[in-house]
């Protein structure tokens, strides 16, 4: 099986998990969901390394939206 396949398979199956725990633990802001799906992407990039034919531009864009998440919480918390 090639690393791209198995990469699929492995983030596919930890995204199909992902949901359904975090809705059992009643969780419903969008931001804990995207959140989770980007460490999980980042998890798995790091221990399959998929090969890329180009930049992993998905990658950046996960990498900016988890940043802005991150900020707008911390912003939450200093801000009250």
């Amino acid at each position: 099986m090639n690393k791209n396949l198995l990469f699929n398979i492995v983030l596919g199956g930890m995204i199909t998990l992902t949901v359904p725990i975090l809705g059992a633990l009643g969780e419903t802001r969008l931001d804990a969901y995207v959140s989770m799906f980007t460490l999980e992407y980042f998890i798995a990039t790091a221990i399959l390394r998929p090969r890329r034919r180009i930049k992993d531009i998905l990658a950046l864009i996960l990498l900016i939206i988890f940043f802005f998440i991150v900020g707008v919480r911390v912003a939450e918390i200093l801000l009250t």
